[in-house]
């Protein structure tokens, strides 16, 4: 049975939407603070989230972020009597579902509640699906690609251009291939062009094609590949890198649905479904004058964005074994597993290059393996040097703010007596109040503190170790000096 949790300190519309939905088949629960709902979710609720912007004890705009955090699988309808155009832009921008002014809920809470209840089943009957491998082959079980999975299921069977956001290597041709085979054009071809690979002056050509004679070097017709993508898919990678020039025919052609080969005259139909991927900030550069609004507009009406690998850590292990498994099958040996030492680093590090760069530390890894098992010597040196180069700088940055001195109006660096018994703390226990200070803002959530900290997870469990370790040594040294 579907789920729903309204949050809203007026009890009249929490009974009002509760018995409406209730009699709709959903089964409803409620609370009327940001603390009482935090809670519903830590204990494991799995459904729609109904928010009321105006909170007692927080605003429902900065709510909806810890929400999505703790429960990326939920989608969340706000609900407001003061609704604004930049209230609804902000909701949505922070990952609302949908935007609700109380004054249309008779006729939208039904419409938009059961909208988002079919992403949550719809995502769910894929992940039992596939288990642990999502569209394509794309390894995860984390919630921010379930998320991302959820998301998807909203665009499959529709016909509007998507865009894919997200840093370098971070799989968004797997997930536009996933798009197409899973939706109305799957029978026809999909075709990737890389915007940034092809120089400035041949792209032009090789997205409409050319007749024979058009310039120096054009000894025949070619097809575009706008025309090889006829009835199917075309994906535009790294639309970004696009001169300004072309953009403007990429647009005419959107809009128009037609365009001509190089040195042609003859007029033909553009009929594909064009899906295009970026990892800049095209916001940033419509602003900067670098990339045409209206077309930023026509592409970007289904919007997609990839969390880097080191937003959803929890698929590491997974990924390493799908790696590990994939380059023994091809290189022909039996490695089977990581020794504990060269997990620890593989899970440790950030990777900026994403699933790609792990993927190569991987195949170098099995490629150099001399038994059934990766060692850390078997790990790429480079690797090696930028773990170890991550590890100085985070704990480097950690020591110099945690130990940065506050600035006194007034105060000379010689007004400062560090002698022993005026209560200076030490740099130690200065790291173990701000690592407790974390773990309380996080409340309990390792993964959120070592976020907050800039430090990896290990780093944290590591520091965590210590600081136990030194609370039970100074309890048993008090212990000792009682006796």
């Amino acid at each position: 049975m579907p789920r729903v949790l309204v949050v809203d300190d007026d009890a009249t519309t929490r009974l009002l939407v509760g018995r409406r939905l209730q009699r709709e088949g959903f089964e409803v629960s409620s609370a009327s603070t940001a603390r009482e709902a935090l809670e519903v979710v830590r204990e494991g609720f799995h459904g729609v989230i109904v928010l009321d912007l105006m909170l007692p004890d927080r605003d429902g705009r900065q709510l909806l972020p810890s929400l999505r955090a703790r429960a990326p699988e939920c989608p969340v309808v706000i609900l407001t009597s003061h609704g604004t155009a930049d209230a609804a832009l902000d909701s949505l921008r922070e990952g609302a579902f949908d935007f609700l002014d109380k004054a249309t809920l008779s006729e939208r809470l039904l419409p938009t509640v059961r909208r988002a209840a079919e992403t949550i089943h719809n995502e769910h009957g894929i992940a039992e699906g596939l288990g642990e491998v999502g569209f394509e082959g794309m390894v995860a079980r984390s919630p921010e690609m379930r998320a991302v999975f959820r998301a998807l299921n909203n665009a499959l069977e529709s016909r509007v251009p998507v865009m894919i956001r997200g840093e370098s290597g971070t799989g968004k041709e797997l997930i536009a291939k996933a798009i197409h085979d899973h939706g109305p054009r799957r029978d026809g071809p999909f075709v990737a062009v890389n915007c940034a690979a092809i120089p400035e002056n041949l792209l032009e050509a090789e997205l409409f094609g050319y007749e024979r004679g058009a310039f120096t070097g054009a000894v025949g017709r070619k097809r575009g590949r706008f025309e090889l993508a006829r009835g199917g898919t075309l994906m535009l990678d790294e639309i970004g890198e696009m001169d300004p020039r072309l953009q403007a025919k990429l647009l005419r052609v959107l809009q128009n649905g037609e365009f001509q080969r190089l040195g042609g005259t003859e007029t033909l139909t553009a009929d594909v479904r064009i899906i295009s991927a970026t990892h800049r900030d095209l916001e940033a550069e419509v602003e900067a004058g670098r990339f045409r609004e209206d077309l930023y507009y026509r592409m970007a009406v289904f919007t997609v964005h990839l969390p880097a690998l080191r937003e959803r850590s929890g698929d590491l292990p997974l990924l390493i074994q799908h790696f590990l498994a994939e380059a023994a099958r091809r290189e022909g040996k039996k490695v089977e597993g990581v020794d504990p030492l060269a997990l620890e680093l593989l899970q440790s590090y950030s990777y900026p290059g994403n699933v790609r760069e792990l993927q190569n530390v991987i195949a170098y890894a099995v490629v150099s393996a001399r038994g059934p098992v990766v060692a850390m010597s078997d790990l790429p040196a480079s690797f090696l040097r930028a773990v170890a180069m991550e590890r100085r700088r985070a704990e480097r940055d950690a020591v110099t703010g945690a130990g940065a001195t506050p600035a006194v109006p007034g105060a000379s660096p010689a007004a400062f007596r560090l002698e022993e018994g005026t209560g200076f703390p030490t740099l130690d226990e200065v790291e173990r109040r701000h690592i407790q200070a974390a773990m309380t803002r996080a409340e309990g959530n390792k993964a959120l503190a070592a976020r907050l900290l800039g430090i990896s997870r290990m780093t944290l469990y590591r520091k965590l170790d210590e600081v136990r370790a030194g609370v039970s040594l100074k309890e048993t040294l008090d212990d000792d000096l009682s006796d």
